[in-house]
């Protein structure tokens, strides 16, 4: 059998606004301006069919990183005529998605076709019904695809693989709740989860050491992308990671496999997960594991500021730490119990302290359009406290709504949103949908202008550009910085 994984072309992605008077404008930032990253679960995948299922032929396609569009892509599918197609997806790419497999349905009519991915997770019976799809996968696929592959191979009943469904498979659980608090509470089917992540293949990065994966806050072009832990037991009202169960893998594995990507020519590794630092105690153990091997690399993590201690800070950075990523979001102490960060603003004050003494990099995460910033005095006022705090990066996103999420169902309640097109839209991608945000006090176009400013006022400070030059030790580093500049001048 001839298996192709595929990531499928982002050119239909759900768009951020559609301002009426100007459709081409969708906000400052695309997401392309932020990097390109290599599709892991899609990796971890391929080393996981490869481990089980050795006699198939596989292939991966990441239309994001070779730049294959619609247009282009039936050449590429054609070259290897497979037989089982699995595409990864995010409901906001969804008309790509279906795109995509219409077209390979066209050329390839008995080609098998299993959808997987976050959509599956979020909208589980809207996607079985999908006519473009054979089978879906909700979860995790490195133990359930292998486990359809094998039950195609063999002309089995494959409806009982946990976590695969079809659409007349997966009518037996319409209306019933989950009931397992390892999840957020939703109406789903049992989803496919793998316990212990260090029985899991690495990731096998063989298939794209030619391509050309990069972060606008990278230090390097030689970047990897890897996952110490997945799952996030936190209740941010605004988040939905729907597996609450947090399951991380030894610091040995992770060592082995940056051992492996060193070897392979990477520079860099950015760690992916959800949550890294869910307690000082593991930053500190993985970083002591790094200084004891002498490796000789940089890395940075998304994390929180709750869960940083001074001595986890030291050790990180001794151990190559070069950035950290946390997610701040509002600038007051109601705004953050609010969004049930569990932080204080003098907590964020002291951890971006100690960064800027110890020399590891910033960025700071911000959101605005909250539901408690009546007017733009209120988003000025969040955007000084992130001066205040100087970050060596900031990101300021408009708060989006997304289904299975404590304030999307607020803004529903209210009336600000409704919450059926979503559902709508799962059940019939299509290519002009639009995200929902909170537009009760401040509108959309009032939020963009706001965002704009927001930006320039931290990224246009005579002091914050001179630091800035001053810091850049690469030409990578430089050429990113300069698009990003034209970017904020645009």
């Amino acid at each position: 059998m001839r298996i192709l994984l595929l990531n499928p072309p982002a050119e239909y992605t759900a768009r951020e606004y559609v301002d009426p008077a100007n459709p081409s404008d969708h906000g400052l930032l695309d997401t392309e301006d932020f990097g390109r990253f290599p599709p892991l679960g899609l990796l971890y995948i391929l080393a996981a069919l490869r481990k089980a299922t050795p006699e198939h032929e596989t292939f991966l396609l990441d239309c994001i990183a070779e730049k294959v569009g619609h247009g282009e892509l039936m050449q590429r599918v054609a070259e290897i005529g497979p037989d089982l197609v699995g595409i990864t997806s995010f409901t906001v790419s969804m008309y790509d998605v279906c795109l995509a497999a219409r077209a390979i349905r066209q050329r390839f009519p008995a080609a098998h076709l299993c959808l997987g991915g976050h959509h599956p997770i979020a909208f589980p019976y809207e996607a079985a019904e999908l006519p473009e799809f054979d089978s879906i996968i909700v979860g995790e696929g490195e133990e359930a695809f292998p486990e359809l592959v094998t039950a195609l191979t063999s002309g089995a009943d494959f409806t009982g693989i946990r976590g695969v469904y079809t659409a007349a498979s997966i009518r037996g659980y319409q209306g019933q709740l989950l009931t397992d608090d390892r999840f957020l509470a939703r109406r789903m089917p049992p989803p496919a989860y793998v316990e212990n992540l260090d029985a899991l293949a690495p990731p096998d990065r063989s298939v794209i050491s030619h391509l050309d994966y990069r972060s606008i806050v990278g230090a390097s072009d030689r970047l990897a992308t890897m996952i110490s832990s997945r799952g996030c037991p936190c209740s941010c009202t605004f988040c939905d990671v729907p597996y609450k169960k947090y399951r991380q893998r030894s610091t040995v594995a992770i060592a082995d496999e940056i051992r492996a990507c060193l070897d392979m020519g990477y520079k860099e590794v950015h760690f992916y997960d959800d949550l890294f630092n869910i307690t000082p105690e593991r930053v500190i153990a993985f970083s002591d594991e790094i200084t004891r091997r002498g490796y000789r690399f940089t890395w940075d993590f998304r994390g929180r500021v709750n869960t940083v201690t001074h001595d986890s800070l030291v050790k990180a950075k001794a151990a190559g730490c070069r950035m950290i990523s946390f997610g701040v979001e509002t600038g007051s102490d109601d705004g953050l119990m609010q969004l049930r960060k569990n932080c204080t603003t003098e907590q964020v004050r002291t951890v971006f302290k100690w960064c800027r003494s110890l020399g590891i990099l910033t960025i700071a995460d911000f959101m605005i359009g909250l539901p408690f910033e009546k007017s733009a005095a209120d988003v000025r006022r969040n955007i000084d406290f992130m001066l205040d705090i100087d970050p060596d990066y900031a990101q300021v996103s408009i708060l989006s709504l997304f289904p299975n999420t404590e304030l999307f169902a607020e803004a529903a309640r209210r009336g600000l949103i409704r919450s059926e097109r979503w559902a709508e839209f799962a059940r019939a991608p299509r290519a002009d949908f639009y995200l929902d945000h909170w537009e009760e006090s401040l509108s959309m176009a009032d939020l963009l202008r706001l965002q704009r400013e927001s930006y320039r006022r931290f990224y246009l400070r005579p002091r914050y550009v001179w630091r800035s030059l001053l810091a850049t030790c690469s030409w990578h580093e430089f050429t990113t910085k300069l698009q990003g500049a034209v970017k904020l001048f645009r």
